[in-house]
């Protein structure tokens, strides 16, 4: 596997390792062929097989990383992260599922994020600094990794509670981490690989690969098979309830956004939906009059306007808006103008 995959690239990493039906061993992967400013590209390889292009029917431009999947009796199901578009800022959870691999459906968007994945009802969210939000038929958490940025998180393909958490310590980008998150007992550790921080690494069986850094670049890494590993118990991370809970992670609806199988097949992005854009700014001033009142319910607040914007981007001045209400809270505490909002849903509404 890895001698094919790393003599057709220059770059390789975010190796995910999984089985298919009949047994194989199937690696995913992001390659790029330009070091100087990688653009990462979906890849798989089954078997001993010849490395093959994960088609997505994005630009050429866009990046895809971070790659999750797993089949069953229906076929594939991949998720994976992308700004959809040549040097898009906006990064989002897809997935595709299909038959096979060659004939997976149109990527559908899920919701913003800069890393996470989906696995049958778990959906997985990190944010740049700190914290995952994890929501499955147990409930919703938070792991908390005090002073990260996060630039991965995965999980174990044949022990699926096990999360790898991948990122930095802030103020400190040469020192990386894979930190190993048992959901079912709470237990963590550091995984290291050949002497070095185990970087955004895949575990199946007895075969870890994880990112080496070959380069000066940050991510001017390849894929390695390791000799030798080891963990390192620890108590880093923390886990608790988790207060954004009820601001969207759940995948399904039960609102007028819900879409129809035809649907989801066809439109690679989802729609927006005014209700649920009034369903957020609903509870958010709700919740703002709690805060106000002494209650410690502040990220609540900031997350329902977080949602109701990114339900809102179909139309631009709408989200605009609400992103302006959002930002100028967070820095200056400033009371959004809920009439101005409701006045411009109230546009967009009749626009239609």
């Amino acid at each position: 596997m890895l001698s094919q995959i790393n003599q057709n690239t220059q770059l390789t990493h975010m190796p995910f390792l999984c089985r298919n039906d009949r047994g194989e061993k199937v690696l995913f992967y992001c390659a790029s062929d330009d070091c100087e400013t990688p653009c990462w590209r979906l890849h798989y390889i089954t078997g001993e097989g010849e490395s093959k292009r994960l088609e997505t029917g994005f630009e050429h431009g866009a990046i895809e990383c971070s790659p999750t999947a797993w089949q069953d009796e229906c076929g594939w199901h991949i998720s994976f992260i992308s700004n959809g578009i040549a040097n898009g800022l906006n990064y989002r959870l897809y997935r595709m599922d299909g038959e096979t691999l060659e004939t997976l459906s149109q990527p559908i968007s899920l919701r913003k994020a800069r890393t996470g994945f989906v696995y049958k009802d778990r959906i997985v969210v990190g944010e740049i600094q700190d914290v995952v939000h994890v929501h499955d038929t147990t409930g919703d958490h938070k792991i908390v990794v005090p002073g990260a940025f996060l630039y991965r998180v995965s999980y174990q393909a044949d022990s699926i509670d096990k999360l790898f958490i991948s990122g930095d310590w802030i103020g400190e980008n040469e020192d990386v981490f894979t930190l190993e998150y048992d959901l079912e007992t709470d237990s963590q550790r550091f995984i290291e690989c050949d002497g070095r921080p185990a970087y955004k690494c895949t575990i199946l069986d007895n075969e870890i690969l994880y990112a080496h850094r070959d380069g000066s670049g940050f991510e001017c890494r390849t894929i390695r098979r390791v000799q030798e590993n080891q963990s390192i118990p620890c108590r880093i991370a923390e886990r608790d309830q988790d207060a954004l809970a009820e601001v969207g992670l759940k995948v399904s609806k039960q609102c007028g956004c819900r879409r129809s199988e035809h649907e989801r097949k066809t439109d690679a992005v989802r729609p927006g939906c005014l209700e649920c854009v009034e369903k957020h700014l609903d509870a958010a001033c709700a919740i703002l009059s709690e805060v106000q009142s002494g209650y410690a319910f502040r990220l609540r607040f900031v997350g329902h306007l977080y949602e109701a914007q990114d339900e809102s981007q179909e139309w631009p001045t709408l989200c605009d808006a609400i992103r302006h209400a959002r930002k100028e809270y967070q820095h200056s505490n400033v009371t959004p103008d809920w009439e101005r909002l409701a006045q411009i849903i109230d546009e967009v509404r009749h626009a239609r």
